[in-house]
Order: C-alpha cells, then sequence, then structure tokens
C-alpha cells in the first residue's frame, strides 16, 4: 500500500485509539474527568501519528548500511514513542502521587 493511501487510515486509527482509550479509562477507573479526557487525546494522538512514525522509521532504517539502521531503528521508534506514551501515564496516575489538586 502507498503511504499516501496509508496516511488517509491516520484519522480512523487515532479516532478509534481515542473512543478506545476513553471507554478503557472509564471501566478501570471508574471516572472520566479532565485528567482523563487529556489522556485520552493522547492516545489518540499516538494512534493517529502511529502509521507515520513506521514509516519514517523504517525510511531511517533503510537511510542507513544494513547493521547500523537495525540498530538506530528500534532505539528511535522507543524513544519517539516514550515521547507520547510517558504524558499518558504523568496524566493518569497524578492524583496517586498526591501532586494533583482536590478539584
Amino acid at each position: 500500500m502507498p503511504i499516501n493511501y496509508a496516511l488517509l487510515l491516520c484519522i480512523p486509527i487515532g479516532l478509534f485509539a481515542y473512543f478506545e482509550a476513553r471507554w478503557m479509562i472509564r471501566f478501570v477507573l471508574g471516572r472520566y474527568e479532565q485528567r482523563e479526557r487529556k489522556a485520552a487525546l493522547l492516545v489518540g494522538a499516538f494512534g493517529a501519528l502511529i502509521i507515520p512514525l513506521i514509516y519514517v522509521c523504517g525510511v531511517a532504517g533503510d537511510a542507513f548500511s544494513r547493521h547500523i539502521g537495525k540498530f538506530i531503528t528500534p532505539i528511535m521508534f522507543a524513544l519517539i514513542s516514550a515521547v507520547f506514551v510517558l504524558p499518558i501515564f504523568r496524566v493518569l496516575f497524578e492524583r496517586v502521587r498526591g501532586d494533583a489538586s482536590n478539584h
């Protein structure tokens, strides 16, 4: 599938990830407040950007030689994924640490 067509799937995948995260947060935590909305939006953004992220990591892996590309690609994918995933956990577990207000 050409990347032009694959990029058209980003919006439905992002929406699906958002609604799935919203349902999962309500089911697991039993609440859905402002913090949980932010976390669901971050999950949706990560879901929408997963296809371009995989494409960019593949192109970067092909740009380098065989051994270096196999080493760089998973590290780059993990670091970029951590940029999206770590704020989700920070938002969701803010109340557990006690940093959040009582609102």
